[in-house]
């Protein structure tokens, strides 16, 4: 039986990685242990919950939609976000180097252990994950659809999207909302709160996970192995936009000896590498020891 404070703790650990780009919370929650019981979770929540609280009364309802459970998870990630929010905005300006050498580590470390938890890795599976990885990448050369688009409309769509990737292990909604150009938009949206656009966006999150979620249930279901091949693939093809290296405008990929000479910024190799080792041990720790064996 998990504490209240784990949930807590593993809810704020979620929300702290979902404003990371390429860590995606769904991996952390597989990682953790608590994945299944999450879409579970999520997947009651039906309008026949309003049956049940007029049949059998409030408490009732609140066992049947598991609420302590999302409650404590949501909790978690509400108060993990806006700091996490201040934090990456920081580093993004001043340490943006050793900033995606750590993500870099994360979801190497987080690759591994998606496709760890595979309870068989035949054709299928290593054809998804193939499909997946090129695909992935391919996204992650597209330049997106720019930062200047910050319309309300656009913040629902989006949001709808991130949730979605937030809901499946290896696709992170952050990386979603970098692929589509909003993730600093978001970030803004949120420092400078905003209040049309972070309506907007959480209304999308709402929509997006109530419809996505009947779905993917269904698919870990029938096919858990594939799908969560194609999640290890796509998080191996994301690791091309976190490389340390990069400029964006124009988008270029970089050693670090060129990096150096053509921003006249020091390349940081050696501590590139420890933050990158640092972000692996930090998912090696919030691992869940025992053996995976989860199938929504």
């Amino acid at each position: 039986m998990r504490s209240k404070w784990s949930l807590y703790w593993r809810g704020m650990a979620m929300g702290t990685v979902e404003t990371i780009p390429g860590v995606s919370s769904g991996t952390l929650a597989l990682i953790t242990g608590i994945y299944a019981e999450l879409i579970s979770t999520l997947a009651n929540i039906h309008p026949r919950l309003l049956s049940v609280w007029r049949e059998q009364g409030t408490a009732a309802m609140w066992r049947e939609l598991n609420g302590t459970f999302l409650l404590l998870l949501l909790l978690g990630m509400v108060t993990s976000i806006v700091p996490s929010v201040f934090a990456i905005k920081w580093l993004m300006a001043n340490a943006p180097v050793l900033l995606w050498a750590f993500f870099s580590g994360l979801i190497m470390m987080g690759t591994v252990v998606v496709w760890r938890t595979l309870p068989h890795r035949g054709f299928g599976v290593l054809a998804a994950a193939v499909l997946a990885c090129a695909f992935s990448v391919w996204l992650s050369l597209q330049t997106g659809f720019g930062a200047s688009v910050v319309h309300p409309v656009f913040f629902f769509f989006a949001g709808a999207l991130a949730i979605s990737a937030l809901l499946l292990p290896g696709i992170s909604g952050s990386f979603i909302l970098l692929l589509l150009g909003m993730y600093e938009p978001v970030l803004t949206a949120v420092s400078e709160l905003q209040l049309s656009n972070l309506v907007a966006f959480m209304l999308g999150c709402a929509v997006g996970a109530l419809a996505f979620v009947q779905l993917l249930k269904w698919l870990l279901a029938h096919y858990y192995a594939v799908v969560m091949g194609a999640a290890a693939g796509i998080m191996a093809g994301s690791l091309i936009k976190l490389w340390p290296w990069r400029l964006d405008e124009p988008q270029q990929w970089l050693l670090p000896e060129q990096y150096s000479q053509v921003t006249q910024e020091p390349a940081q190799l050696g501590f590139a590498i420890m933050a990158a080792v640092l972000g692996m041990v930090v998912v090696f720790f919030l691992g869940d020891k025992q053996p995976s064996s989860e199938n929504a």
